[in-house]
């Protein structure tokens, strides 16, 4: 039992057990008074009478006294507890924005690292030509995560979605982290059977793909595979991202998307929170289970773009 409860009722205890006996002290001895002060019935009857008045009237005051005392220090306490919850809102709102922007910050870092593997790859010679157009499309997309970690910071407003085909951002991705892949000899394949038009801002969804392709490739063995998968499914569209690596235990899956929680040794615990964080800001979600291939399975629903009418 918590000691705050074991008091409160030992208190209560002791004030009701001192209330009964002064009350019946009080009638005892008002009683032997009266019955030696009176002479007749009719004026022991006014007596008695007069007594139950004045007792009545004298708790009456006690009570309203302590009510009031107990309500007043209640209001204190509300009062208190109401500035306690606003300061712990504001915290909350700042940790919230601190690993918002954190797991930005995380994002842009994935960016930096494949540009500097694509300048590498530039610097040795290899597929100039092929090199300088997506080391620009990493440039932009970087430009554009630092907008948007600066409107994290600030609160600010956020990108406007729009209609975009699934298949061709996990291209754009795929194609960006093909020396990451070829780094670690993993072969990565996109399977689209039919256009899958997503109602998202860009960015979020390269975000969402990028995080999981990266983590999916660094998951996968020496010369593993890699999917991204696209299906649609009752008017939604599900992004599947397969490895055939070690996979992710049972008992570690319920808090995987929370912040700062990683099975990577070296680990952020950011990718997968920007992940959650992107699914629910456009009313998707994700999940992780087995994949066919042997290792894990990243499924994310996305909002399906439907044409006005």
């Amino acid at each position: 039992m918590p000691p705050a409860r074991s008091h409160s009722r030992f208190y209560a205890a002791a004030l009701a057990l001192a209330y009964v006996a002064l009350a019946m002290f009080y009638i005892w001895l008002s009683s032997a008074w009266a019955a030696g002060a009176v002479a007749t019935v009719h004026e022991l009857w006014s007596v008695e009478t007069l007594k139950g008045m004045l007792f009545v009237a004298a708790t009456g005051v006690l009570a309203f006294t302590g009510a009031l005392i107990a309500m007043r220090r209640l209001e204190r306490m509300a009062s208190q507890l109401a500035e306690q919850e606003q300061v712990l809102v504001a915290n909350e709102s700042r940790v919230t924005a601190g690993l918002m922007a954190a797991s930005v910050a995380h994002d842009a870092n994935n960016v930096l690292t494949v540009a500097m593997a694509e300048l590498d790859e530039l610097a040795r010679g290899s597929d100039g030509a092929g090199a300088v157009p997506r080391i620009e499309k990493l440039m932009a997309r970087l430009v554009t995560l630092n907008r948007r970690l600066v409107d994290t910071v600030q609160q600010g407003g956020k990108e406007p979605a729009q209609r975009i085909e699934l298949p061709e951002v996990a291209n754009e991705i795929a194609a960006a982290l093909r020396t990451r892949a070829a780094d670690r000899r993993c072969r990565v394949r996109v399977l689209a059977d039919a256009p899958c038009p997503v109602h998202a801002p860009r960015l979020v969804l390269q975000r969402i793909v990028g995080n999981l392709l990266l983590n999916a490739i660094d998951a996968a063995p020496s010369g593993g595979e890699v999917e991204i998968r696209m299906l649609s499914k009752d008017g939604e569209h599900w992004l599947e991202v397969h490895d055939n690596g070690p996979g992710v235990p049972t008992e570690r899956r319920a808090d995987l998307f929370h912040a700062l929680r990683t099975t990577k040794l070296h680990g952020s615990g950011l990718g997968l929170f920007s992940v959650r964080v992107c699914a629910h800001g456009i009313g998707g979600e994700v999940e992780v289970g087995d994949s066919p291939l042997g290792g894990a399975l990243f499924r994310v629903r996305l909002p399906a773009y439907f044409a006005p009418q």
